[in-house]
């Protein structure tokens, strides 16, 4: 990666003093982010500013701020003041002649009741049981044409729900099925209502689904100029495990980011920790589906030690250039079986003190932990120092772990290869050498004909523009610690082979 001269930078800095920013990149259409998540609260009578960031703006730019279709605001910043307690809907809208971005923003309004004086000698009495609903996001992005699972996680099996989904007041679907199926027959925004219940308590959430244009409307050809390797990192976030935060200091997303980019350029490998732990990785071009392999996982395996990773794909549905649409699992050979888990969710609790292992749970009544191994590892927190919660929860798919002592004493441990279909995985299928030029030699190579949809269907990909690889096995070889996905790069195969 080269270092950008120092007159650029001169010239750099002379713009953001005087607080004109270099032009965009031709045709890019608007980004908009919004540090946090687009979930915001507020009390009663207090206000809330909301200041996204802006990216590829232009001089005629124009930003509106819209509620059920009225315009509240123009500009950047929008302050919120409720008049009322409820759930309100803000969409912010920037547009220029390269196309419009949306962020819908949810601002839950509330209000503290007074506390009532508690009576002598007696118990004051504890707030009423509610339900746990979890989802894994709030906004879904689909092309139209397709289809996609709405679903609520981590349910009690010990318990009897009722589900029920609905749209604009209608009933879709209602009864024990959990599971609704989305179907984007057109574009637009659908808030999708659903309730569970249990006979005596309820739970009610609304998520937003935007149905995007047809596959293709913001595929990016590769041309002479398009790298094979990573062009960025989106999201760097492992598990707990022994070589996170070690020889680094990241406190931020994009400083773990940073890190893991510059860690691939130099082809070095990025730890992605335990089960869950994941790379999110984007090119400065599509990826096209030719049927055969189309891109490379590269790692420093070798035989019987293989820490098999899954592989996730996805395309940039919305245009915005960002990873928040809908992933496809690259079938591989263990899927489908009964040993592997689909939707296993790893809870990781911060440790109290230094030099201490990790304790976790599971979504299937399992603990454990990560263990601290100060013999090899000392850096003070196996827990990456940009989490800033105490606890996160990582999900995915979960092999089957096969590793297990062949010397009998602790001393020898031995991680059996898998067939095929996974990264840093010692594959007699898909690393062999006929497969491979001297830039993916030691590669796992991958189709992105093996994507598949929830329910193991075909996905049917032309293309797609962002990649995925997170750990797929939660165990651990003694002395050794945990079984972590290692990852050194992701190219674009077509342009190599």
């Amino acid at each position: 990666m080269k270092r950008p001269s120092f007159i650029f930078l001169m010239i750099l800095s002379l713009l953001l003093a005087t607080g004109c920013p270099p032009e965009p990149e031709e045709g890019l259409p608007p980004v908009i982010t919004l540090e946090g998540g687009n979930i915001r609260q507020v009390e009663l009578g207090e206000s809330l500013t909301l200041s996204p960031g802006f990216e590829n703006l232009t001089p005629s730019a124009s930003i509106r701020w819209v509620s059920d279709g009225n315009v509240l605001a123009l500009g950047q910043t929008f302050t919120f003041t409720p008049e009322r307690v409820g759930v309100f809907y803000v969409t912010v809208e920037a547009s220029t002649e390269f196309g419009t971005a949306f962020l819908e923003i949810r601002i839950e309004v509330w209000k503290a009741d007074p506390i009532p004086p508690t009576p002598p000698d007696t118990i004051p009495t504890p707030p009423a049981e509610r339900l746990h609903c979890v989802f894994e996001q709030t906004e879904y992005h689909v092309s139209e044409g397709r289809a996609i699972r709405l679903l609520p996680l981590d349910l009690d099996s010990t318990k009897h729900y009722t589900f029920t989904w609905s749209l604009d007041g209608t009933t879709l679907q209602e009864g024990e099925q959990a599971l609704y199926r989305f179907e984007a027959r057109s574009q637009g925004r659908f808030r999708i209502g659903f309730r569970m219940s249990d006979g005596e308590l309820s739970a009610d959430t609304t998520l937003t689904v935007i149905v995007c244009p047809p596959e293709g409307t913001y595929r990016r050809p590769a041309d002479a100029a398009s790298s094979p390797r990573v062009a960025k990192v989106h999201s760097f976030l492992p598990a707990p495990g022994q070589y996170v935060n070690e020889n680094y200091t990241a406190h931020t997303m994009e400083e773990a980011c940073a890190y893991a980019l510059n860690r691939l350029g130099n082809g070095d490998y990025v730890s992605l920790g335990g089960f869950g732990g994941a790379i999110v990785v984007g090119f400065d071009h599509s990826i096209a589906n030719d049927g055969d392999y189309n891109f490379a996982v590269k790692n420093s395996v070798y035989s019987n030690y293989s820490e098999p990773g899954i592989v996730w794909v996805m395309q940039d549905e919305n245009g915005d250039g960002l990873p928040n649409d809908t992933w496809y699992e690259l079938k591989g050979a263990e899927y489908g079986l009964d040993c592997t888990v689909q939707d296993y969710a790893v809870t990781y609790y911060r440790p109290d003190a230094p030099a201490s292992k990790v304790q976790w749970t599971d979504n299937r009544g399992g603990s454990g932990k990560i263990d601290y191994l100060a013999a090899y590892h000392r850096q003070d927190y196996y827990y990456p120092l940009w989490v800033q919660e105490d606890s996160y929860t990582l999900r995915g798919t979960r092999l089957e772990a096969r590793n297990y002592d062949q010397s009998g004493t602790g001393t020898y441990w031995i991680n059996p290869d898998y067939d095929w279909g996974y990264a840093d995985n010692f594959s007699p299928v898909d690393m062999i050498p006929e497969r491979a030029t001297g830039l993916t030699a030691g590669c796992n190579h991958f189709r992105i004909s093996d994507a598949v949809t929830y329910d193991g269907k075909p996905a049917n990909l032309q293309y797609i523009d962002f990649v995925k690889v997170q750990t797929g096995l939660n165990a651990k070889s003694g002395w050794l610690g945990e079984l972590s996905t290692e990852v050194m790069d992701v190219i674009d195969f077509n342009l190599v082979k």
